[in-house]
């Protein structure tokens, strides 16, 4: 059985992975949204090839707050976006997660960390704050304190309601199923129409196949992985996502990386091999 750990850091590789083919300027929104309808359709196929997924009652008020967290984490995210630099946004909110996952944990679960693993932490979110970029002169820049901290905020309470589900015996696809089921709706409400209507032609793209599908392996990996491990661990190891999305920047859009974002990248993931030595000393 793969431990938690690599199936989180899988999770950040194919989260970095469906961001990378979903970049479409412009329609940051729509192709969002697009991943997230193609990533329903792909677990509910993988839930019709099981024998047996279960999910009660009892799972619903957690699988409601993971939705509410993603639908908000999209929403909030893209008017973060509208007014801030994009990689400096990314980066806060990233970090910013980081932040707010373990007092959530504690409050729900009464999770309290290790040394270790709060150093893994402060590790991988001094990586992140290292690898962002300078705002462009004459640019937008900066990054917008209320909807950028909401979108990290946002990201802690999802991670938190599917840990609670996962936890109650939920199976992980379901959960996943149930989330995404109440955040769409709410999403193609809240962004109007202009952005709706940028979605069937997205639909028809290949590469938004791919990105759904890597969206939902991302989501479906990171279940897995919640289902034996605390939530801010997870979270820590799948915000590895920021250093494959830089990785990736570098070999497939041929962007630069200064000296200080590379060095980022490697605290990053020096934090991330942390949480994993902290997990084998366990």
């Amino acid at each position: 059985m793969i431990s938690a750990f690599w199936l989180a850091l899988i999770s950040g590789f194919a989260h970095a992975s469906w961001n990378a083919l979903a970049k479409s300027p412009g329609k940051e929104r729509a192709a969002t949204l697009t991943a997230l309808i193609i990533s329903l359709v792909a677990a509910i196929i993988r839930w019709a090839t099981m024998s047996h997924a279960t999910v009660e009652l009892k799972h619903l008020p957690w699988i409601a707050m993971a939705g509410l967290g993603e639908a908000t984490y999209v929403y909030a995210l893209g008017m973060a976006y509208a007014r801030g630099e994009l990689a400096l946004t990314y980066t806060v909110t990233r970090a910013s997660a980081l932040v707010f996952i373990w007092p959530l944990s504690l409050l729900a679960f009464s999770t309290v960390p290790s040394w270790l693993a709060l150093a893994a932490t402060a590790l991988v979110t001094i990586g992140i704050l290292l690898t962002k970029k300078n705002a462009e002169a004459g640019g937008v820049s900066g990054w917008h304190p209320g909807w950028t901290l909401l979108t990290g905020a946002a990201v802690a309470v999802y991670h938190t309601g599917y840990k609670g589900a996962v936890d109650g015996g939920a199976t992980q696809v379901l959960a996943f199923i149930g989330a995404i089921t109440i955040a769409i709706p709410l999403l193609l409400i809240a962004v109007g129409r202009e952005v709706r209507a940028q979605i069937p032609p997205l639909l028809a793209e290949k590469r938004m196949l791919a990105a759904g599908v890597l969206c939902a392996a991302s989501f479906l990996l990171m279940l897995e992985a919640l289902a034996t491990a605390e939530s801010g661990r997870i979270l820590g190891v799948r915000n590895s996502s920021v250093g494959f999305a830089l990785i990736f920047a570098v070999l497939f859009f041929k962007e630069r990386m200064s000296p200080r974002q590379w060095l980022g990248v490697a605290v990053l993931f020096g934090g991330v091999a942390v949480f994993g030595i902290e997990q084998a000393l366990r």
